[in-house]
């Protein structure tokens, strides 16, 4: 038994990062109960041999706006760079600039009335007759739902994206790499003694008012403990909360949250396919000259397609690097399919696009990893969105329970952060102020909530 807490936090990533320093701050004892053998959760660096630069399998983009994130960025030391805002359309005849791209996704969006669309979902609305758009802007903006929010068009939220469209002046890449974020607040764990836990598979949860227990296993040799806290945060991702009964990565609650359960059902859970090639540089030079392939110094930017596999590409650096996207319906198709499929399935998509045969274009591929977060039990998918007709479920889903058990993660977000690392962090640093405020109110004196 394990009973030397105040407060349980479970769940490594972003949220139980941030919100495990927070309640350390404030002088109480935080046990941190991670079932991977990393802290980090979806954002996941890897350094391979061979590659220049990091491969980021998880997320990639520092999205600008969130005071939190950027204070961590800053406080570490980190290299940002503004992501390159070119963005290309792409087909089986041609690729043309789109250097209007979010003007043309926003002029649909701000078409949006939360208040006439009602629990419409975004593709009902770009049926209806209060969208006025062409044809070509129509697939354009399907393309952003689907690729950027990783979520079918009948099942996204038409109101959750009222003014919504990608911001290139907002948006920045860590050439260092992103894991840059999750060190620094490891490094703050360790200098606030946070008992963090790694490789430990949380399974059961028993809890009533001001009391909890946790009964975890370890991964590598199979011993069980329990730890006791006064509350839980719990930060487990949407895909976890969703699985039940046997399956791996799902976690009992006794007595059960039936109606957290049922909320999470009803959200939005998106899926995403991500290919990363590394290339010949001196065949790849030579393959944009005879194809169609866009050319920039410092990567070309953004290709967006609605061709079948894997439609959306990038290459943002120097590096003879191209990222793959397939979110939402086109990783669902992808689902069943071994990695080497994918990569088969990515090269038919981007031989089609750039006009060349695909046996040049394998010839070219050096390197490649493929990752998608479906089959990871821990996670179970890539990131949520608002479903139709749940616009308010990450606000009910996040209210504490009998100022016991507390939850964060970017599912519990407010709007457009819903989806997002800085979503997941403001999530944990308001989870932290509840528990505080609770604990506060049981002991009535401020200075004694660590004690």
């Amino acid at each position: 038994m394990n009973d030397d807490c105040d407060v349980i936090v479970l769940g490594g990533g972003a949220a139980g990062l941030v919100a495990a320093r927070d309640l350390a701050r404030r002088g109480l004892r935080v046990r941190l109960i991670e079932a991977r053998g990393r802290l980090g959760g979806r954002v996941y660096t890897a350094r391979l041999r061979g590659w220049k630069d990091p491969v980021e399998f998880g997320a990639e983009f520092i999205h600008g706006g969130n005071a939190t994130l950027w204070r961590i960025v800053r406080g570490a030391r980190m290299k940002t760079r503004r992501a390159p805002g070119r963005h290309w359309l792409a087909s089986a005849e041609e690729i043309s600039p789109a250097h209007d791209l979010v003007r043309r996704i926003k002029k649909i969006t701000a078409q949006i009335e939360p208040r006439r669309v009602g629990k419409q979902s975004f593709a009902r609305f770009l049926r209806s007759a209060g969208c006025e758009a062409r044809e070509e802007d129509r697939a354009l903006a399907a393309s952003f739902v689907e690729g950027f929010e990783a979520a079918p068009m009948d099942e996204m939220s038409a109101a959750a994206l009222t003014g919504e469209a990608p911001d290139d002046a907002e948006q920045f890449i860590v050439p260092g790499g992103y894991d840059g974020v999750m060190v620094s607040l490891k490094n703050e764990l360790e200098a606030l003694g946070v008992d963090v836990r790694l490789g430990a598979v949380a399974k059961r949860v028993g809890w009533r008012r001001g009391q909890v227990s946790v009964h975890t296993r370890s991964g590598r040799s199979g011993g069980e403990e329990r730890h006791e806290a006064r509350a839980l945060v719990a930060t487990l991702p949407l895909g976890v909360w969703r699985a039940g009964g046997r399956e791996r990565g799902a976690v009992r609650f006794q007595p059960e949250l039936r109606e957290k359960r049922r909320i999470a059902a009803r959200m939005g859970w998106g899926q995403v396919v991500k290919v990363m090639l590394r290339l010949d540089a001196r065949r790849w030079r030579a393959l944009q000259k005879e194809a169609r392939a866009p050319v920039g110094q410092t990567g070309f930017g953004f290709l967006h397609s609605r061709e079948a596999g894997v439609p959306v590409w990038w290459s943002l650096t120097a590096a003879p690097v191209l990222t793959g996207w397939a979110g939402g319906p086109a990783a669902i198709a992808l689902a069943r399919r071994s990695d080497e499929q994918v990569l088969q399935q990515a090269l038919r998509t981007l031989s089609v696009l750039l006009g060349t045969r695909g046996a040049r274009l394998r010839a070219t591929v050096r390197d490649w990893q493929v990752h998608r977060w479906e089959r990871d039990p821990f996670s179970r998918g890539a990131y949520s969105f608002i479903a139709a007709g749940q616009d308010e479920a990450p606000t009910t889903f996040r209210r504490p329970m009998q100022a016991t058990l507390f939850f964060a993660g970017e599912a519990t977000a407010d709007g457009e952060e819903v989806g997002t690392v800085h979503g997941a962090l403001s999530s944990g640093v308001r989870a932290a102020k509840e528990v505080i405020a609770a604990l506060q109110g049981r002991t009535g004196d401020p200075t004694k909530v660590g004690h």
